[in-house]
């Protein structure tokens, strides 16, 4: 079962926030949460991957596809995998562009951590179908004229069912707020 924490507002920035007409969300429930978060994940969609093989750490732009709160990346190779083949811990970011300059208080991002489970298409066949229903990755090909991925590529899948996000977007009422998976 999932839980949350949310971090009390200091004084100073409760002040700032009044000024600015920001007004913070306490939320009671894991699900109440999730139910904002999820509408900041459907509204972006590349994530920023972080690996480690444990001497070389990797950060890579990556374009996700979400299911509940599961991340799905197809993907045809990389570094990543190579990291991900010695360490399938990882962490990762999703950020809006950002001008503090403009307006301190309009950050919106997170951070997670997690551990990957990549599906080969060749080893996984069951397991990378289910994903690609998932990720609705027909509806893309089907724009691109495509009907199927190009047969000549062996492509896989990560999916990343994070344990911990912590999320902050204080113009829409988050601040510092941890959810956990259990």
């Amino acid at each position: 079962m999932a839980k949350i924490s949310q971090v009390p507002v200091p004084a100073p920035f409760a002040q700032a926030f009044k000024v600015s007409g920001i007004k913070i969300k306490r939320f009671t429930t894991p699900e109440a949460f999730e139910r904002v978060l999820k509408k900041f994940l459907k509204r972006n969609h590349v994530l920023h991957l972080s690996t480690c093989d444990g001497v070389s750490p990797r950060s890579t732009p990556l374009e996700y596809r979400l299911h509940d709160l599961t991340f799905y990346i197809l993907s045809e190779g990389g570094g990543k995998f190579a990291n991900l083949e010695k360490n399938k811990k990882i962490s990762f970011s999703i950020a809006e562009p950002y001008d503090s300059e403009a307006d301190y208080w309009n950050y919106k991002g997170l951070q997670a951590w997690a551990t990957a489970r990549v599906l080969n298409q060749k080893k996984h066949p069951g397991l990378f179908q289910e994903a690609l229903k998932k990720m609705n990755i027909m509806k893309s090909l089907k724009k691109l004229g495509m009907k199927q991925l190009p047969p000549q590529i062996v492509y896989r899948i990560i999916e990343i069912k994070p344990d911990r996000i912590k999320y902050g977007n204080p113009r829409e009422g988050v601040f510092r707020v941890t959810w956990s998976r259990t």
